[in-house]
């Protein structure tokens, strides 16, 4: 089977999420092509850089042109297909073969599956997949639900009409999808986020905050309001009698503002932005950490949280979205309303002040938790399923 990946970049090697997905189908025998705005030297599969528009009006006329003469020589049944389809539609007649050529990459492909990664990737696209005859199925991933269609009012209406089967990274992602239009009546099926249990395992054997001189307190994200790290700065604030030292990995537009904000409180001795570091580097601070915290406003799903609690990080995470499908409250983990930073540090208070056996207790079913369910064999399988699934 032939199926095709549309993303807006082809994926980093830390990305294991979109990696193992293709690994997997590749493993099954099927061909893996992405379709992608930006290629970073991407190997593992034959990838398409798909049609960008410039800024230079007649250097955009031009590639349309060549785009358009390049896609009727190949596939010009599927390119009147196209058009029907968009007239069908009610698409006007400039948008027609405005989405002609951002499409026609895609439509020179004969594929199977065509698979937008994003919800957002499928937009003008919605016709594509049955002018080549191919299955289509979509992914939703956070941005695309939680955030683009409240700019966007029902910006999916049509891609709802042509999808055969959607993909979403967590329960609740899916349930904002059908408040925004999806129909039960469509194929849906839930595949969490999966990690490399392997590669992130627990080293220590028990926790204890009775014999540490400074609790370790670390945040994997990019610095972005919506991952809410400035709350959990406002909450460290409020640890007055706790000796802590909070980390937060990331990069991101929030930098000088979660600076000032740390300046602000009086917390340069205790609360340190450290900027990028490489995937591959991370085990050695989730090794050092007594505690991890993900306090976003909205998310899909956290791998970070994931691997975490795979390391036995004892984890707390806030009530947005997915977050809260990452953790079994107070069973592998806490949940804490999201911009609550006085709640966040009580609970942060309460967890230090547990005693050894409880705390060991709910750090081991959440290693137990994320290496049955969250694995990548497993993630494979459902993969392997979501494309061979009869449809009808």
């Amino acid at each position: 089977m032939k199926i095709g990946l549309v993303l807006i970049k082809t994926p980093s090697y830390s990305e294991k999420f979109l990696i193992s997905k293709i690994k997997g189908l590749q493993q099954e025998g099927h061909k893996v092509i992405l379709f992608a705005d930006k290629n970073d030297d991407f190997k593992m599969c034959e990838v398409v850089d798909m049609p960008k528009v410039s800024n230079f009006f007649f250097l955009q006329i031009i590639k349309m042109a060549l785009a358009y003469f390049t896609v009727i020589i190949q596939s010009p049944i599927t390119v009147v297909n196209f058009l029907k389809l968009e007239k069908l539609d009610g698409i006007s007649f400039r948008f027609r073969w405005e989405n002609l050529y951002l499409s026609s990459k895609i439509l020179s492909k004969d594929l199977d599956w065509i698979h937008f990664c994003f919800a957002t990737t499928a937009l003008r696209k919605e016709n594509v997949a049955k002018s080549i005859n191919a299955k289509m199925g979509v992914s939703l991933r956070g941005y695309d639900i939680n955030i683009y269609p409240l700019k966007n009012k029902n910006c999916y209406s049509l891609l709802w009409k042509k999808v055969d089967k959607v993909h979403s990274i967590s329960n609740s992602l899916l349930k904002k999808a059908k408040k925004n239009g999806l129909d039960n009546s469509i194929k849906q099926e839930v595949i969490f986020p999966a990690i490399n249990t392997k590669r992130f395992k627990s080293k220590t054997d028990v926790v204890s905050f009775n014999s540490k001189n400074t609790i370790e307190i670390l945040t994997v994200a990019r610095l972005h309001w919506i991952k809410g790290i400035e709350y959990i700065i406002e909450a460290m604030g409020k640890l007055e009698s706790v000796n802590f030292h909070y980390t937060v990995v990331g990069s991101g537009i929030e930098y000088e503002r979660l600076v000032l904000t740390v300046n602000q409180l009086k917390l340069t001795n205790k609360v340190e932005l450290v900027g990028y570091i490489p995937h591959d580097d991370i085990v050695s601070l989730y090794e050092k950490a007594d505690l991890y915290i993900q306090y976003s406003l909205e998310e899909g799903f956290c791998n970070a949280v994931l691997e975490a609690q795979s390391m036995g990080v004892l984890t707390i995470v806030s009530d947005a979205s997915g977050l809260s499908e990452n953790i079994v409250d107070r069973k592998t983990g806490w949940v804490v309303p999201k911009r609550e930073p006085m709640l966040l540090a009580k609970k942060i208070k309460q967890i230090i002040s547990m005693e050894d056996e409880k705390l060991n207790i709910i750090r081991l079913n959440g290693i137990k938790r994320v290496q049955t369910k969250f694995d990548l064999i497993s993630q494979k399988e459902h993969f392997n399923r979501f494309f061979n699934e009869n449809l009808f």
